[in-house]
């Protein structure tokens, strides 16, 4: 059988798809305030540019992605190249190569979070991958985790231990492996097809416990209680704007691990899967609008499959970016039957 014509394949690319469109979603209001998203955007409901003047994003073009798609696709490049293992010293190189074909490590350059940028400048002096992210806190390991999920399909446990491995170069710490493994646990999970978005959930915060356990330990908030307490937190609303309104006030979505990871299932879940309107919730949010979507969407895509998405949004964000998104998945799950 042609793998596109399975069931794991469509739902493979609804993961990445959800990357590249929760991203790219996100794009335009990152970083802004709910007030200032409405005050100079407007509600978002499909792709936009980035406003005039905008802290990071200024002159990208609607449908642009930044570098959570980049750095995502960056990792899935490395497990290709390793014929489906996850080898940290790949990881650091394919990251490395791609930020410094960007700029991302010169003075002043806006484009990497503050664990990332310390790490690869490390990487680059020389510094081992298994070392240079012992103090990597931030949310760069979640956005860019969802490959460890497809080729991890159906074995949270398998997916944890890729995370790990992913994890080193730039965020080895016990709170960013514990969100980045709630990621993947959850979609290794959704590629099994669930019967349920709770179990979904529920192997989130396994993999969030045990997660916690690897790389240096650090003193932070439990991840797997806070998806429990945002998911909680948005379904005791009314209202969408309500619930998103207390999330934003209560859970937070700054760039921190134990904020997005929690935000991003709360936002699966209140838009009970659909990967167009979790992308949408997210846009709108305020703070990390881009790595929060592009991971409550990569949950939701990999929930939904890629038939969730109008065609026209995956075109578009393909196109835009010079992205063979259903190329990549297809050389993903390639790679996985080579490691079997």
């Amino acid at each position: 059988m042609d793998i596109t014509d399975s069931k794991l394949f469509k739902h493979a690319y609804g993961c990445l798809a959800g990357v590249a469109v929760g991203d790219a979603m996100g794009m335009p209001s990152s970083l802004m305030t709910p007030c200032e998203i409405r005050s100079q955007i407007g509600r978002i409901e499909w792709f936009l540019p980035a406003p005039e003047g905008h802290y990071i994003h200024d002159g990208l073009a609607a449908g642009s992605t930044t570098d959570d798609t980049a750095q995502t696709l960056a990792v899935a490049q490395a497990v290709i190249s390793d014929k489906g293992k996850v080898v940290p010293e790949s990881v650091a190189r394919e990251i490395l190569a791609w930020a410094e074909s960007i700029g991302a490590l010169e003075e002043g350059a806006l484009v990497l979070g503050p664990s990332s940028m310390r790490a690869l400048s490390l990487l680059k002096k020389g510094v081992p991958a298994a070392e240079a992210g012992k103090f990597g806190e931030t949310n760069g390991a979640p956005m860019r985790i969802s490959p460890m999920g497809i080729i991890n399909a159906g074995d949270p446990a398998g997916a944890l231990d890729d995370t790990e491995l992913c994890c080193l170069p730039t965020h080895g710490t016990s709170v960013a492996i514990s969100g980045a493994a709630a990621v993947s646990c959850g979609i290794a999970k959704a590629l099994a097809c669930p019967e349920s978005i709770e179990e979904i959930v529920d192997a989130a915060v396994r993999g969030a416990e045990q997660g916690a356990t690897r790389g240096r330990v650090v003193a932070a908030p439990s991840i797997a209680k806070r998806i429990q307490w945002a998911v909680d937190l948005a379904l005791a609303e009314d209202s969408e704007d309500a619930a998103c309104e207390v999330l934003y006030d209560l859970v937070g979505t700054t760039v921190a691990t134990t904020e997005t990871v929690p935000i991003a299932f709360a936002l699966f879940v209140l838009a009970d899967g659909d990967p167009m309107k979790t992308a949408i919730l997210a846009a709108n949010l305020g703070g990390d609008c881009d790595t929060i979507g592009a991971i409550a969407c990569s949950i939701a895509g990999a929930y939904s499959g890629i038939t969730a998405f109008p065609d026209e949004a995956v075109q578009i964000v393909e196109e835009v970016n010079g992205l063979d998104l259903k190329g990549v998945t297809i050389e993903l799950l390639k790679s996985r039957m080579d490691d079997a």
